[in-house]
């Protein structure tokens, strides 16, 4: 049987999840609820979408979300040392090492993110040595949602 494909999440994912429960990114822990793949983050990008979804969208919406996140199959990934974030120090901004650092430590098939600046940028993609994808183009690569038409 055909291991499930490990989709690393950058916390942005999250985040808009949670403020938009029919975009991709939702969509995204729907399938990861249906057990279609695995997804992978480090406490610390957890702890980000949490207080950016405390910031921006309020504490109670946070506590639904929790819940929404608590039966997921979502590997906690040991964070990134020092070390390993600052291999990624020339590619992107320092607040966002980890998350390239996590994606490698976690051995993901694929880093989602919707970080245009920081992550999502083709020197990153350039020379990252795994997939960065939006929610949607991963669902498309694995034939998880038909492509939208032309």
């Amino acid at each position: 049987m055909k291991e499930k494909p490990r989709l690393f999440l950058d916390a942005c994912i999250l985040v808009t999840a949670a403020n938009s429960p029919a975009g991709g990114s939702a969509r995204l822990l729907a399938v990861a609820a249906e057990k279609k793949i695995l997804l992978l983050a480090t406490a610390k990008i957890l702890n980000e979408a949490q207080s950016n979804i405390i910031d921006l969208l309020g504490h109670a919406l946070w506590q639904w979300f929790f819940k929404t996140l608590e039966p997921l199959p979502l590997l906690l990934v040991d964070s990134p040392n020092s070390q390993e974030n600052e291999t990624w120090q020339k590619f992107t901004h320092a607040k966002d090492t980890h998350v390239l650092a996590g994606a490698i430590k976690g051995k993901a098939d694929i880093l989602i993110s919707l970080d245009r600046k920081h992550i999502l940028n083709p020197e990153v993609q350039k020379n990252f040595p795994i997939p960065i994808m939006t929610p949607g183009e991963s669902l498309q690569k694995y034939k998880l949602i038909s492509p939208k038409p032309q």
